[in-house]
């Protein structure tokens, strides 16, 4: 089978209830590719309109972490998304194989995922399917972040009513269970999850049913992942208790504060870190909530999505625009369209999270405008927080009207000057702030190990704590010297200076006739009768070493 006359089908290699997988051939760039085939074509609106959303959500999203999409098309009823074929294996293998893996490797493989998942999610996509079977690892060990199918990008229609659930119920959020709506924290749970499966093996919760694996994500806290392994330093634990907190408000707010505690909790700095200790779950967030039911309906309404094959699309088609015309209505009536107080003023939001603006600007019949955010290192101002945003406060605006907000990303680091501290110190200070360091050895009159210069990030310099920077040294090299074999005889004041002057530590002693030998009293008085280290030696200047030489008059 051929698509679009270029991506030649191999074979199968995985099947979904929406799509199936296959490993093709692109005969223009000569390069695997896996496509993936929507099954049914129009057939089933749903389907179509998740599997759109997957590649509008993948082809928005670039980063080394993430799979890569080339190309999206249709040929006949067959819709299908080309993507980098990845070898290797999927994370749940890789653990049901080896089973929980170091402290160590499971950072590693987070930070890889983290920095995909805040790419996502600055570019307003919420994936709402993380789980170890949608990681992949590729043969030299690259993480790579897959399956956007479910994903929605901000402000896009919801196309699941409320109780139904998609994802995986192992890896499901709490406020999912109870019926919420997907959010970047949503997300940071799931992670949380796999974090907890990378480290202890196994996901935290199992039982008969979904249910009752949805009631448990709703009802405990996460087990902590040093009652597995005391040997898990308490900073790690402590990643997994916020990532996977119940209550919205104890939970990491987003992905660039859980990737700066990844970053710091190997660290030598948080090596006496104590147990964090979630407070009481505010029970209003359970009032009038019956989760079993929910989470009954929930996933009884999955199942009925996923096996009905008798869909009636004439009916939607009626109910989609019967739901348009209330919906006008509506507005009409509020006067947010056609009526006399379509007009508002923009309220203040300065100091205000992105969340909690946009509930302001909801009371006002204003959005923000997601396509539109930026996100920007500040000097003083927290991660999360509004930076500007335009129209500003006090502007005259028509109601529905998009806001452009500028929003911060965390606070610059300031560098530090390094020049003249030891090369030795200022790497391991720097490595457990996650910078890159680069050192070149160089000639110098200085004690060895000295830096002499400071480039790539200099000092002063603002830099983002939230990637990689590399700084580059030099340093001065540790000197040696051979002992020259003519030392002994020469007056003792001129071999010091020749020594001296070569930036080498010296001294002169003076000693008694009576303890020299007779071979030793011949080289004369003033003169060099001995000397530590010998002759033809070789000497490396230290901190606390020198050449000694020694006479007598």
């Amino acid at each position: 089978m051929l698509i679009a006359n270029r991506y030649e089908i191999v074979k199968e290699i995985g099947k979904g209830g929406m799509a199936n997988v296959y490993l093709a051939f692109d005969k223009v760039l000569n390069r695997e590719v896996a496509v993936k085939v929507l099954k049914g074509g129009n057939d089933d609106p749903v389907a179509l309109e998740r599997f759109n959303r997957e590649a509008n959500a993948s082809t928005k999203l670039s980063h080394p972490n993430a799979v890569d999409v080339y190309d999206v098309g249709e040929q006949g009823d067959k819709h299908y998304i080309v993507m980098e074929y990845v070898k290797g294996h999927t994370l749940k293998q890789l653990i049901k194989r080896r089973g929980a893996l170091s402290p160590k490797e499971a950072v590693w493989i987070m930070k890889q995922l983290a920095g995909a998942l805040l790419e996502a999610h600055k570019n307003g996509i919420i994936h709402r399917d993380i789980k170890s079977q949608n990681v992949l690892i590729k043969d030299d060990g690259t993480v790579k972040l897959a399956d956007f199918g479910i994903a929605v990008i901000n402000n896009a229609m919801q196309i699941t009513s409320k109780g139904s659930v998609l994802g995986s119920v192992h890896y499901l959020a709490p406020e999912l269970a109870k019926g919420g709506s997907a959010s970047m924290q949503s997300d940071i749970y799931s992670l949380g999850i796999v974090f907890y499966e990378l480290l202890t093996g196994d996901v935290p919760y199992k039982a008969d049913t979904p249910v009752q694996v949805a009631l448990k994500h709703v009802k405990n806290d996460v087990p902590h992942v040093r009652d597995f392994n005391p040997n898990i330093p308490q900073a790690v634990e402590n990643i997994v208790i916020k990532a996977t907190a119940r209550s919205l408000k104890q939970r990491y707010a987003n992905v660039a504060l859980l990737i700066k505690d990844l970053n710091r909790c190997l660290s030598k700095e948080a090596k006496d870190d104590k147990p964090i200790v979630l407070s009481e779950i505010d029970n209003s967030e359970f009032k009038n909530v019956n989760v079993a039911n929910d989470a009954k309906a929930a996933i009884k309404k999955k199942h009925e999505e996923d096996t009905s094959k008798a869909f009636n699309v004439f009916f939607i088609i009626i109910m989609s625009l019967i739901s348009v015309v209330a919906v006008l209505i509506i507005l009409f009536l509020t006067g947010i369209i056609g009526g006399k107080n379509s007009f508002v003023t923009i309220p203040d939001l300065s100091g205000k999270t992105v969340n909690e603006a946009r509930d302001i600007l909801s009371n006002y019949g204003l959005i923000i405008d997601d396509s539109q955010t930026t996100w920007v290192l500040t000097d003083d101002i927290p991660t999360n927080e509004i930076v500007s945003y335009t129209p500003e406060q006090g502007t005259s605006v028509e109601k529905g009207s998009k806001i452009k907000v500028v929003v911060s990303e965390g606070i610059y680091g300031i560098m530090k000057n390094y020049v003249g501290k030891n090369i030795e110190d200022a790497k391991k200070e720097l490595r457990e702030l996650s910078f890159t360091v680069e050192a070149e050895a160089v000639e110098s009159s200085l004690e060895a190990g000295t830096i002499i210069s400071q480039k790539g990030v200099e000092p002063e310099d603002k830099y983002n704590p939230n990637e990689v920077n590399t700084v580059i040294f030099e340093y001065s090299a540790s000197r040696s010297i051979q002992i020259p074999y003519n030392t002994l005889g020469k007056n003792v004041q001129t071999v010091y200076d020749d020594f001296s002057s070569a930036g080498f530590k010296v001294k002169m002693e003076l000693i008694s006739v009576d303890s020299l030998t007779e071979s030793e009293k011949s080289y004369g008085a003033n003169n060099v009768v001995r000397i530590d280290p010998v002759e033809g030696s070789l000497y490396e200047q230290g901190e606390d070493n020198s050449i000694i030489l020694y006479y007598y008059q």
